[in-house]
């Protein structure tokens, strides 16, 4: 007698994401061992990330083999203008003349690096980085900011050059200079180019916190929070710095890299030694412990941390997910803010690059939105599905990349007793051309079967164009057709007792979800 078909429908396969922490053989399906070029949609369906776009020519300072990266990047004249660190060299970025963008430039003076922070205030923009003179911007103008009119210089410190600043509750404040990397300085009230002066000050650390340095500063719940290498410093009232006080002191958890530390709504996120974290508290209770936001990967990333401290975050407020780069190694993970698992940690999943297009810097600005400085010295913005390179002239290349992911191992359900496998059922949803690869492992082998490989072809509704078609007398006008869901079927091939799919898929520049997967199999032998 023929054995009956068994079938495990996985619905909730990578809902999860990314989990490179715990023993791949005893979780669920809902967790990936590998999730690349992908997003979890709100439903929590795989799909592939959106594409970068180069708004701009590629710059050709340094050589043609290897362009100057981009450092850094802001937003000046109250968000009118974007500013780009490149080499030794400060540009304002003309989007509306794509072809020859980079204006303006200003050479920073005894410069070695574009590592600059960038912090708005009063409408102008202040730069700071370690070992060099701050730099001022102000419509137009640059200036190395003891240079600037009516500048006072920080009592008692010779070289003014601080590596990090933030400017809120009225006045600009700085951190990391050299001599002195203990010191919280602050400016007078609305005044950032007096030090030693009015109702300027400073505030040691030394005594708060012992050996440490300051790392980065930023603004939290009507607080101020300084971030050491390994302590955090806690201030309340610093709309007065005359009268305001220490709230806490965290030891031994510190921040590892300046340009980790993001705004995310009500919430402070930064790199520690030990992770990606963050500093929520409630008005109800107002001492919390720090929370781990990267709980599913942990050690991977404490690997990361080890071998990279230049790491550069940025909220993409549309989409709610945190990018964090660890920028000389080319890794980039994906935190979906907006979603936790049972361990109340983010959703994780990783971005990878080609043709040296991987985010050397980023800024999320009013004017262009979500913007990533390019390794290939070029800026790009999050949208479509293609990384496309500006060539010239208003034309581009499109450039295909490949979205993977691998389940964990499926418990195919029947103990010692192997099954045949028969047939995976896989619905899917638009990418229409889309080149879809599946392959398998079988009972922990780490050698895959035969990729088996399909295109996507989407059910679709509505048509192509109202008017203009080949046989219209009238002008044109395309319309988007609306791609639908899809059953696709795969045969698979062997018996096993667990099984792990990988799945790729290569970008033809429109979206695809995965919504559904079910195995189909049947009862083998006993082995």
């Amino acid at each position: 007698m023929a054995k009956a078909l068994s079938f495990q429908p996985l619905r909730d396969l990578g809902l999860n994401g990314l989990n490179t922490q715990d023993n791949p053989t005893s979780l669920e399906p809902s967790w990936l061992t590998l999730a690349d070029n992908i997003v979890l949609r709100e439903s929590g369906r795989i799909s592939f990330r959106k594409g970068f776009k180069q708004k701009v020519l590629a710059n050709t300072f340094g050589t043609a083999s290897a362009p100057l990266k981009i450092g850094a990047m802001g937003e000046a004249d109250n968000g009118a203008t974007v500013v780009a660190a490149i080499g030794t060299k400060m540009y304002t970025v003309d989007f509306t003349t794509p072809d020859v963008p980079w204006t303006a430039a200003y050479t920073v003076s005894g410069g070695t690096d574009s590592d600059w922070q960038m912090t708005s205030f009063k409408g102008e923009l202040y730069c700071t980085q370690a070992g060099h003179i701050p730099l001022e911007y102000d419509s137009g103008t640059w200036v190395d900011l003891p240079s600037s009119s009516g500048y006072t210089a920080p009592a008692g410190i010779t070289t003014f050059n601080p590596s990090c600043s933030s400017a809120y509750y009225g006045r600009l404040w700085v951190g990391g200079i050299a001599e002195d990397k203990n010191s919280l300085r602050y400016s007078d009230t609305l005044n950032a180019h007096k030090w030693n002066s009015g109702a300027a000050g400073y505030i040691d650390l030394q005594t708060v916190w012992g050996t440490d340095e300051i790392v980065a500063i930023a603004p939290f719940y009507g607080k101020l929070v300084v971030f050491g290498k390994h302590n955090i410093a806690i201030y309340n009232g610093p709309t007065d710095p005359s009268t305001m006080s220490l709230d806490e002191v965290i030891e031994g958890i510190g921040c590892v890299s300046r340009d980790s530390v993001v705004a995310v709504g009500d919430d402070l996120m930064f790199m520690s030694d030990t992770g990606l974290r963050s500093l929520f508290r409630t008005t109800e209770k107002d001492k919390l412990p720090l929370t781990d936001l990267s709980l599913n990967v942990k050690d991977t990333i404490i690997r990361n941390i080890s071998q990279n401290s230049n790491i550069k975050s940025c909220y993409i407020e549309s989409e709610g997910v945190l990018v964090v780069s660890f920028v000389d190694i080319e890794i980039n993970y994906i935190f979906d803010i907006k979603h936790k698992t049972h361990n109340q940690a983010p959703r994780v999943t990783t971005w990878s690059f080609t043709n040296d297009s991987y985010p050397s810097a980023m800024a999320y600005t009013e004017s262009q939105g979500f913007l990533t400085g390019q390794h290939a010295g070029s800026i790009a913005t999050y949208e479509d599905y293609y990384d496309r390179d500006y060539i010239s002239g208003g034309t581009y290349t499109d450039n295909p990349y490949t979205g993977k992911f691998k389940t964990v191992w499926i418990n195919l359900g029947d103990g010692v007793v192997a099954a045949l496998l028969k047939k995976m059922q896989a619905v899917i949803s638009g990418g229409p051309g889309t080149q879809v690869g599946i392959k398998w492992y079988k009972d922990f082998d780490v050698t895959p079967s035969t990729t088996l490989g399909f295109v996507l072809n989407p059910s679709q509704s509505g048509t192509s164009y109202l008017w203009g078609g080949a046989t219209s007398l009238y002008g044109a006008a395309k319309y988007a057709p609306v791609y639908g869901l899809r059953e696709y079927g795969i045969s698979l091939t062997g018996s096993a007792k667990h099984l792990q799919l990988e799945m790729s898929a290569e970008t033809a520049g429109y979206v695809a979800s995965l919504q559904d997967l079910t195995l189909l199999y049947k009862q083998g032998k006993i082995r």
